[in-house]
């Protein structure tokens, strides 16, 4: 009677357990979820290869109108930054704030452009051309 007992208790057990699966599944492919199994972190570097352009600052800006301070350091040409992180994923503008100075003095011009992260390390190498500035990743 025990043993008939037990092995009714473990089809039901097993049974429990396969209903489970099958619902908390779409829950763990949903989006704010998915950040379980997807870095969220992002680093970024800058390499400023310019001769003549002092960059002073990066921000993100969010689509909800959020600004983010992501690189606070003046970055004189020639010079990396340090390897800064935000906890940022998905669709943003870059805003690169810079000037036509060599010490970072001078009037700040900006320079915004979409941008999508997936988290990870980025190294950004920022070079001139016809006086714009021109971004590379690695």
């Amino acid at each position: 009677m025990l043993l008939q007992i037990n092995s009714r208790f473990r089809r039901l057990s097993v049974k429990t357990a396969k209903i489970m699966a099958f619902l908390i599944l779409p829950l763990m492919l949903s989006g704010c979820l998915s950040h379980w199994f997807l870095e969220s972190s992002s680093r970024l570097q800058v390499e400023n290869a310019t001769e003549e352009f002092s960059i002073v600052g990066i921000d993100v800006l969010g689509n909800d109108g959020s600004v983010r301070h992501w690189i606070k350091e003046t970055v004189l040409p020639g010079e990396r930054s340090r390897v800064e992180e935000q906890d940022l994923v998905g669709d943003f503008t870059l805003r690169v704030k810079y000037t036509r100075s060599k010490d970072g003095s001078g009037k700040i011009l900006k320079d915004d452009q979409p941008f999508e992260l997936e988290g990870g390390s980025l190294y950004m190498t920022v070079t001139s051309e016809d006086d714009s500035l021109v971004y590379k990743f690695k």
